[in-house]
């Protein structure tokens, strides 16, 4: 275990901490964990929407204060945070108390706030630039094994002890992530040259209401609805397509281990080459969803869902690189996180927008609602590319 938590090896902390976020054994079984406890179903929707406005609420403040306590400082918070969250949503399971509900919404709300924009701060800021997309993929891979190894322990807990030991291991795992996280070292290994222009710098809000800057967060925008179209109706598709239930299990699985193709992929792609990437994703990814609501086959819909989370993934690590380095260019390096934080602000608007009004877009059908999101992808894709290139 000594080689994984080395201090100065960024990578090795976050190789543990990463793979144990990863690790939520509740996951199969997330609305049923509130509804057994005698949630409601239109209650539910409210409490993710009451998560995604903490995060939206929370992303400039955290942002700014991650900027000066640091991003290490910062990751220990988050990562506590979740702890108390797992903690709260047992308590609250236990008990069957909303209102523990609502206040582990309201945490685990803060925690993600502090996470959005933090890890790739902190990437950016230690790791040399050739080695940004590569980590932060390899990054997201950890926390995808994680997910498949907590899936495939599920039926084993669940029959162990039911609900409440899939709660206890999730809290378990988020207290041994938060101990690793404290293996990261404080400072940066490779420190950027200080500027040396006397010039003054324009301000953050000028910096997001750029051109380049609001293409990026049109795409972002776009890339986090695709997602969240992929999570909420990726069964349902299927399911009318004529697959059986019991396939789902290994569908997840199937995707979620194609998605940890991202690295090796993005590790082969030149920096000259980045934003025909981009583009090509976006529209890639774009013409699969408007693809997948359209056909009723079974065959073509599993191909579609097992290869669209790979093509949300891969775009999105190129976004974040592209926004830091966008924070370069506009000599805004000191305040990276509150930085980023605007830019995921675009993201969690449109989520909020999504679950509030969850009946009205499921009353669409889901081939409206992949149709449209194909198009936002394809379309905010290609203009991306044309006003960064």
């Amino acid at each position: 275990m000594k080689s994984f938590i080395c201090p100065g090896r960024p990578l090795d902390g976050l190789t543990v901490m990463s793979f144990l976020n990863g690790l939520v054994f509740f996951g199969p079984v997330s609305l049923l964990v509130r509804t057994t406890a005698g949630v409601s179903v239109s209650q539910f929707f409210l409490l993710q929407a009451a998560l995604s406005l903490a995060v939206l609420l929370g992303e400039v403040p955290s942002g700014r204060l991650t900027d000066r306590i640091g991003c290490r400082r910062s990751i220990l918070l988050y990562e506590f945070l979740f702890v108390m969250a797992r903690v709260l949503l047992l308590t609250a399971f236990l008990t069957r108390s909303l209102p523990l509900f609502w206040l582990e919404a309201m945490v685990e709300g803060a925690a993600l706030s502090f996470e959005s924009g933090t890890l790739s701060a902190y990437l950016y800021g230690t790791l040399p630039p050739e080695r940004y997309l590569t980590s932060l993929a390899r990054v997201r891979n950890l926390e995808t094994a994680g997910f498949v190894v907590s899936t495939l322990c599920y039926a084993g807990l669940y029959a162990v002890g039911g609900i409440p030991v899939l709660l206890a291991a999730s809290a378990l795992t988020s207290f041994l992530a938060w101990l690793a996280s404290f293996s990261l070292p404080l400072l940066p290994v490779q420190r950027r040259p200080p500027r040396t222009e006397t010039a003054p710098r324009p301000g953050l809000a000028h910096m997001v209401l750029t051109r380049r800057a609001l293409a990026l967060i049109a795409a972002l925008a776009a890339l986090n609805m695709g997602q969240i179209l992929v999570n909420f109706f990726y069964a349902d598709k299927l399911l009318a397509c004529g697959a059986r239930a019991e396939w789902l299990t290994a569908i997840i699985l199937g995707y979620s281990v194609i998605q940890m193709l991202s690295g090796p992929l993005l590790d082969r792609l030149k920096p000259e080459h980045t934003l025909q990437a981009l583009a090509g994703l976006f529209v890639l990814a774009g013409a699969g969803m408007a693809v997948l609501g359209l056909i009723d086959r079974t065959l073509p819909a599993v191909a579609l869902m097992l290869t669209l989370p790979l093509l949300l993934r891969m775009p999105g690590c190129i976004l974040e690189k592209i926004q830091n380095n966008l924070v370069d260019a506009a000599g805004q390096e000191e305040r990276r996180a509150e930085a980023l934080s605007l830019f995921n602000m675009s993201g969690s608007v449109f989520e909020v927008m999504f679950l509030v009004g969850s009946s009205a877009v499921a009353a669409a059908g889901p081939a409206a609602c992949f149709g449209a999101a194909g198009l936002l992808l394809a379309a905010s894709g290609w203009a991306a590319y044309k006003i960064l290139s």
